[in-house]
């Protein structure tokens, strides 16, 4: 013997939900710029240690072999490099 569906009640039906309202575009605020700026930049506290990073495929995959070339995980390899670079006043 086959079971029959129950049919949905008609208030459920009506009951749709209200078409979602967009938020107004914010700018976010420069939270970094003006916190490295007081006591001389060095309130680690403020940063989370994270970010992404958007980029073409073609150097992610430069970067992960080189990565597994030196045998680290890449967020070694990139952490190294930008150290390198950035952190430690890299040759210009």
């Amino acid at each position: 013997m086959a079971m029959k569906k129950k049919a949905k009640p008609a208030a459920h039906k009506a009951a749709k939900k209200a078409p979602a309202k967009k938020a107004p575009a914010r700018k976010a605020p420069a939270k970094h710029a003006a916190k490295s700026a007081r006591a001389g930049g060095h309130d680690y506290t403020t940063y989370s240690g994270k970010f992404t990073v958007r980029l073409p495929r073609s150097l992610h995959q430069a970067l992960v072999s080189r990565a597994e070339k030196e045998g680290v995980s890449l967020n070694l390899f990139v952490t190294n490099a930008l150290s390198r670079n950035v952190a430690g006043g890299g040759k210009k």
